[in-house]
Parts: structure tokens; sequence; C-alpha cells
């Protein structure tokens, strides 16, 4: 009898044993991201990570205990299919907001590689600054009269180039008949017959007055991925931000850390992109 009661113990040890240990070992991409980036910190956190990311081998702390308690973590699954997923994580409080996007290959467990952010953000912070600094009897037709943009034009695309991925997807939402009418505008008036032709809407007045209600700077194609148009709102060199139109998502660009760091969906064929 006693034999039998401590072979069940021993049993019952060992199978709690195991199921422990294969949760941790199946953390999904989600509670992998989300764990890094816990106040919490991170235990067993060795085996989540590699490559660009090979740096958490040696440290004693992770992301989420280095940033301040007070900052706020909302992660977000972005993709996932057998081999590959993307977390994004907003990071914020009253003075920091950034988005971070993590990059996670299946091996034996859910490993992360890379992690990429939009740069070159500041620029757009000092463009607001300097905005800020011109005397407001100088903003309206005086400047225009050598530029581009109008003056309100430029301060509120230079806000939402620089805004979190939540404040851009909710533009979009608010806007979303605007933003239809200029694709279908786009069609009519022969702009969609060829990708490269897309970049030649912004010089119609009818395009571009609509462009402006949704401050949309340009108009893109990418010809390793015919179909999609791009709807630039800024960046600077390979650094972007803007929304996507592709009805297909199998013909969406490959998302990963070396170009398109984000394709997140907004609904019926949109997409908020990002490229570094």
């Amino acid at each position: 009898m006693k034999f039998t009661f401590f072979l069940l113990l021993f049993f019952l040890s060992f199978e709690s044993s195991s199921q422990q240990h294969s949760v941790v070992d199946y953390l999904s991409p989600y509670q992998v991201v989300s764990q890094y980036v816990s106040v919490n910190g991170f235990p067993d956190k060795l085996k989540y990570f590699c490559c660009e990311l090979y740096q958490e081998w040696d440290a004693d702390s992770t992301l989420g205990q280095h940033l301040p308690k007070n900052v706020l973590r909302s992660p977000q699954l972005i993709f996932q299919d057998s081999t590959h997923a993307t977390v994004a994580v907003w990071l914020y409080d009253s003075v920091l907001s950034v988005d971070v996007y993590f990059y996670l290959i299946k091996k034996k467990v859910w490993t992360i590689y890379a992690a990429r952010s939009l740069v070159m953000k500041a620029a757009a912070t000092n463009e607001i600054n300097r905005l800020d600094s011109i005397p407001i009897n100088d903003r309206g037709r005086k400047y225009k009269k050598n530029k581009l943009y109008s003056f309100d034009f430029e301060y509120e695309n230079l806000k939402l180039w620089n805004a979190s991925d939540t404040v851009l997807a909710n533009y979009f939402r608010s806007h979303k008949k605007i933003f239809f009418k200029l694709h279908t505008v786009l069609a009519q008036k022969g702009f969609l017959t060829n990708d490269s032709l897309v970049v030649n809407g912004i010089n119609n007045k009818k395009i571009r007055k609509l462009a402006d209600r949704v401050l949309i700077r340009n108009f893109e194609y990418d010809k390793m991925y015919p179909g999609c148009i791009f709807f630039l709102i800024g960046g600077l060199l390979d650094n972007t931000v803007g929304y996507l139109y592709q009805p297909n998502s199998q013909k969406l660009p490959l998302l990963t850390e070396k170009h398109y760091i984000l394709i997140k969906s907004l609904g019926s064929g949109w997409y908020l992109f990002k490229t570094t």
C-alpha cells in the first residue's frame, strides 16, 4: 500500500513537472514578447533569443525591467504562420510613445531574432518645432507662397508621421470614406492601369485635393509587389510610413525586419505599413 502511494506521488510529481515544462516550451509568440517587455522579468529567457538578440544571453535583466515602471506596454500579434511571427509592442506614457516590432522564428521554441522600429522620427519632431517657431501671421498665404503644401497640412502631416500605430489606425478608420474615394478617383483617372502611373496621380487637382484632406503626400508603387498602391504619409530615405491598398492578401509585401517592418490590417484590403 505504501509503495503504491509513493509510486503514485512520484508519478503525479513527474507529470506535473512535465506539464510545467511543456507550458514553458510552448509559449506563443505573443507570450514570449509579452514576458520580454514585462516589468516582472522573463525567467528562463535564454532559449528565447538568438541572432541580433544574442546580447540577452549575458544580460541580467530584460527590456521590460529597464523601462520605467510607469511605461505602459501594449503587445499585439501582427502575423503568425507555422515558422515566423511578428509581434508589435506600443510602449507609452505621458512623454514616451514608441512602437517596437519583434520578429520570431519557430525553432524548438518561438525565438526572437530581431527587433525594429521606425527610425528618423526625430526629423519630424524637429520640423514640428521649426513650424512652431514661425509667427502666426506668417503661417497663411505667405507660408504657402513658395511651398508645395500649406502650413496646416505640413503641421498635421508631420504629427501623423510621428504618431503611434494606434493613432494611425484610428485616423484611417475615421477617414475611411475619403480613402476609398481617393482610390476610386485614381482608378477613374487612369492612374491604376499601370502601377508606375500612380506616382503621377498627385499632380491631378481633384486627387491632390482629396489627398490633402487625409494628409497624404504622395502615391508610390513597388515593382516587387504588383498591384500594391502605397499612400505615403511621410518619412526619410527608406524609412517611410503610410497606408497600403491591396485587396488580395496573398499579394502583400513580405513582412520582415529587412524592409517592410510593419503591415497591419485595417480591413477591406487596407493596411498600415512601415519600411526601414
